[in-house]
């Protein structure tokens, strides 16, 4: 069969094929509704459409798997035959009828995989035919099941006519029959027309026909001479339909639960090529599929066979200068620096690439931000066009408009990059037996000893992160302080470490290592520090708090010899040698596997961290990864209106979508938020002893561009969004004096290896600060008349709040595939719109509360910054304001929290009435301009 499929061609068209498959399901649910009426209407239905219709489920949901799985310029472009009497059809349709044809349906992996590498002794087929065949697959089974389901229902209903024709016998005469029986036999089911009519002939057991049925039985014996033969031979028609449905209706099972990597894996030869390099073989599917692809591609480009492209990638792979490092890996060569040289070897221009590589590194941080700003003059400009007059006030209305109009500008451009650019999956190992002890990895939860309560609830949150995620080679651990105080020691710091120590013994001994285990340490431990005198916050506290703890454990670490920690006996033991560690905060989910997952990004060979000659700039790979935070579904007791509009969507994806992240799908570079894998050896060389002490507060930005992040969006942690907006806003406002005490590092940048990009989202952060009080500066002026309409002002200021969420809920108004509950899908639709138009107005009517916020934020963050240089480091933990909200939940706490919004709005109000009427005013207070 290989050889007459030899002589195949590729051409653009494929309208042959997409309305065969079009007729194929038109013609069977066609089939499938009769036998269906027959059913319902008490008629007998054969073992076969009994079959049909106990799987008509099974069937549609095939249906909408070709629907989905046919992509037409994807088919269109596969190799057609030429040969009748397949002329004109993708030639992996002939590979799968003909599987079909000889196995009667019947699927079997290993069969397939025989059959499909005794057809490639002759003829090789390409990967784009080997993905396409378990859909062709389902193509070739439901064309069989067609014919067997139309076969069926002709079958009945050439009984239905028997059984009709002779309860008519009396009223209709023979000639009728002989016109039935011709129309019948057209169709091919004559013979079963004229054995029903037999069966019911033997069903009267007549002993004294009469002479219309004595004509009527002469008529059919000269139609139908040897009845018993032909009773036998439906009886085996209907057993050979019966298997043939049965096995189709199989098949489409199997063919949904085969795992096809794995049986591409065997039958393709560029596959099999591919898995003698030992990085590629390791590799997790989605990795292997990115570099198969990229071949795929790049042999259409060149005109060369894929095992060509194939054989001159490991080629290259395999040379001495890329032997164990980065150029082992396919993607460097198809992707990355190695691209000109891969090309320059198959024949094309890699100087041509070169450039555009170059350009594409240099070009993209100006372009993007080219776009912000023609969109912000733009947006400004129409805003501005009808002033009457341009004087210093129009200019300052338009720098003050500035601040609104680029967080709407900017918000909508993330939108539009995040619905048109495609994210990008990190390359990964599979690590199918788990983590190996080259890659062990330590979990900790930088903590608080505060509370017995609160030490109960971290011990809990630890064991639930070994119990979702059981690795040998995992080491789980609380890296823990004692609150802040005013002596080194407090009376309390005993029990409440003992109470941590024996929580950590109870999990040690309720889950031993092993025996098969390696390690003998333990697989929980502690590790505690002692205070250390902060002349920044006057107090004892833990040195550098949650940053200093991560840089000292990444030290002991990185030097075996250096332990920062109390000596706490074996508990307190690491693991020598550990290469990750993975950071979550107290309240921080770690869904099952995600550990693993994320140890097999970052021991992928491309994402290792590679060290600039002077070792203190990450310079390639990657010494952070940052997976996705994911908002879990609420508790009914939990539910609160600020949490549903500002949690965004609920819950995560359970098929680990990966979601767009702009600036990692842009500029390859993500951003730290404080929860991820941290790669020990790179955080040691850029990182240890190079941050000034009691100065850096949000270290997460800064830690995240020195070391260089990257945002895993495909992978998911679990945290709870704020339920309260006291708890949201006291969180911004630690964020935003974070912010700014970065502007020292924005300043000098050299010397802490800043690059543009990184510079860009610190300036941006401060501007997303100024948003809210000056967006209320620029309502107070418009309010007063001045430069423009108080209300073009109001649409400003709520678009720089709004703009994205609502572009984003709009966009959700567009179904990604049919088949979707449309009733569902639009009130989901309308309710995710009004989710962000009330998000917006919430914005909108907090602007004072956030404004005067942000201002003493910023306010305090300078004064202390350049006069005082006194509580830098000052900080409330999460449960900490948690509970101060909840304790000031009632009406009364609330208004004393809020005292001083009312107030100020009063000023305010009064200050816009005698800045706009000075005139009256000041003639009731001048005694001169006083009648009389």
């Amino acid at each position: 069969m290989g050889e007459t499929h030899r002589d195949t061609r590729v051409s653009p068209g494929g309208a042959h094929f997409f309305p065969r498959i079009q007729n194929n399901l038109q013609a069977l649910r066609i089939a499938l509704h009769y036998i269906g009426v027959q059913a319902n209407t008490g008629y007998d239905i054969s073992p076969a459409a009994e079959w049909l219709l106990d799987n008509t489920h099974l069937i549609e949901a095939q249906l909408t798997e070709i629907h989905a799985g046919l992509p037409r310029s994807y088919f269109s472009a596969l190799p057609k035959l030429i040969d009748e009497p397949l002329a004109g059809l993708p030639r992996v349709y002939g590979v799968a009828w003909a599987f079909v044809a000889h196995t009667d349906g019947a699927f079997d992996e290993g069969m397939l995989t025989q059959f499909l590498n005794a057809y490639q002794e002759v003829c090789e087929l390409n990967l784009s035919e080997m993905w396409a065949l378990p859909t062709t697959l389902r193509v070739v089974l439901i064309e069989n099941l067609r014919r067997l389901a139309e076969q069926v229902a002709a079958n009945k209903a050439a009984r239905e006519a028997a059984n009709l024709y002779f309860d008519q016998l009396g009223r209709s005469s023979l000639k009728t029959g002989s016109e039935l029986l011709k129309l019948l036999s057209a169709r091919g089911v004559g013979a079963v027309f004229l054995v029903q009519l037999v069966l019911r002939l033997q069903d009267l057991r007549l002993t004294e026909p009469s002479p219309i049925q004595l004509e009527f039985q002469n008529w059919l014996h000269l139609a139908l001479p040897d009845s018993s033969a032909m009773q036998l031979q439906q009886g085996a028609d209907q057993a050979a339909d019966n298997l043939s449905v049965s096995n189709a209706i199989t098949s489409l099972r199997a063919v949904g639960d085969a795992d096809w990597p794995d049986v591409i894996a065997r039958t393709s030869t560029l596959m099999r090529l591919m898995l003698t390099s030992p990085v590629f073989e390791a590799e997790a599917t989605i990795t292997r599929d990115q570099t198969l692809h990229a071949i795929e591609k790049l042999a259409k480009c060149c005109a060369q066979s894929e095992l060509t492209v194939a054989q001159t990638l490991l080629a290259l792979m395999r040379t001495p200068e890329a032997d164990n490092g980065v150029g082992s890996v396919a993607a460097h060569w198809l992707h990355g620096r190695g691209k000109p040289k891969l090309w320059n070897a198959l024949g094309l221009s890699g100087r041509t690439v070169e450039t555009r590589q170059f350009l594409a590194r240099q070009l993209v941080l100006p372009a993007y931000l080219g776009v912000i700003l023609c969109f912000l003059i733009l947006l400004v400009w129409l805003l501005l066009h009808r002033s009457e007059s341009a004087n210093s006030t129009t200019l300052w209305v338009v720098l003050l408009a500035l601040f609104p109009a680029s967080e709407a500008v900017i918000a909508v451009i993330h939108r539009l990059i995040s619905e048109s650019v495609r994210p990008r999956y990190l390359a990964r190992l599979a690590l199918q037996t788990g983590i190996p002890a080259e890659h062990r990895v330590m979990v900790v939860i930088p903590c608080m000893l505060t509370s017995a309560g609160s030490t109960l609830g971290l011990i809990n949150r630890l064991e639930l992160h070994y119990l979702s995620n059981p690795e040998p080679q995992a080491q789980f651990a609380l890296l823990s302080d004692w609150a802040d105080a005013p002596g080194a020691v407090t009376d309390a710091d005993a029990e409440l470490l003992a109470q941590a120590t024996h929580g950590i013994r109870m999990l040690n001994t309720r889950y031993p290592r092993r025996e098969d285990e390696p390690s003998r340490r333990p697989r929980f431990i502690v590790l505690h520090r002692p205070r250390h005198y902060s002349e920044s916050e006057q107090r004892w506290i833990g040195w550098e708090r949650k940053r200093g703890k991560l840089e000292l454990l990444i030290t002991t670490l990185a030097q075996e010899d250096h332990f920062a920690f109390l000596d706490l006996g074996d508990i307190s033991t690491v693991e020598p040698g550990t290469p990750y560690v993975v950071t979550l905060d107290s309240d921080t989910q770690l869904p099952p596997g995600r550990l693993r997952e994320l140890v097999g990004v970052a021991a992928h060979p491309n994402n290792l961290p590679r060290l600039a000659a002077d070792g203190l700039t990450v310079v390639g790979g990657y010494g952070i990864l940052q997976p996705r935070v994911a908002t879990p579904l609420p508790a009914v007791k939990e539910f609160t209106l600020y949490h549903w509009l500002f949690a965004g969507q609920c819950g995560i994806d359970p098929y680990s979508a990966a979601s767009s992240e702009i600036y990692q799908d842009i500029f390859s570079e993500g951003t730290f938020t404080g929860k991820g894998l941290l790669n020990v050896r790179a955080m040691h060389a850029v990182l240890s002893g190079r941050l000034p002490q009691d100065q850096v507060l949000s270290h997460d930005l800064l830690e995240g561009s020195m070391a260089r992040c990257a945002a895993v969006s495909d992978l998911a942690v679990v945290e709870d969004a704020p339920f309260h907006a006291d708890v949201a806003a006291s969180r911004i406002h630690r964020w935003t004096r974070g912010d700014w005490q970065l502007l020292p590092f924005i300043l000098t940048p050299g010397a802490y290896s800043l690059k543009p990009i990184h510079l860009w989202k610190m300036l941006d952060n401060l501007r997303r600060s100024l948003v809210a009080p000056v967006s209320l500066a620029l309502l107070l002026i418009t309010f007063m008349g001045l430069v423009m309409s108080p209300w073009v002002a109001l649409v400003l200021v709520f678009a720089a709040f709004s703009a994205g969420p609502v572009m984003g809920a709009v966009v959700g108004f567009v179904p990604s595939h049919d088949g979707l509950a449309k009733g569902h899908f639009y009130r989901a639709a309308f309710i995710d719109l009004a989710r962000a138009l009330c998000g917006g107005l919430w914005q909108l009517v907090q602007l004072l509360q956030q404004s005067l916020l942000a201002l003493d934020a910023i306010g305090r963050a300078l004064y202390r910054m350049t006069v005082s240089q006194r509580h830098l480091l000052q900080w409330t933990t999460a449960a900490t304001a948690q509970a101060q909200a909840q304790a000031k939940s009632g009406l009364a706490g609330i208004l004393r929290q809020h005292r001083f919004e009312p107030v100020v709005a009063l000023l305010l109000m009064v200050a816009m009435l005698w800045v706009e009427t000075p005139f009256p005013w000041l003639t009731v207070m001048n005694p001169s301009r006083r009648p009389g």
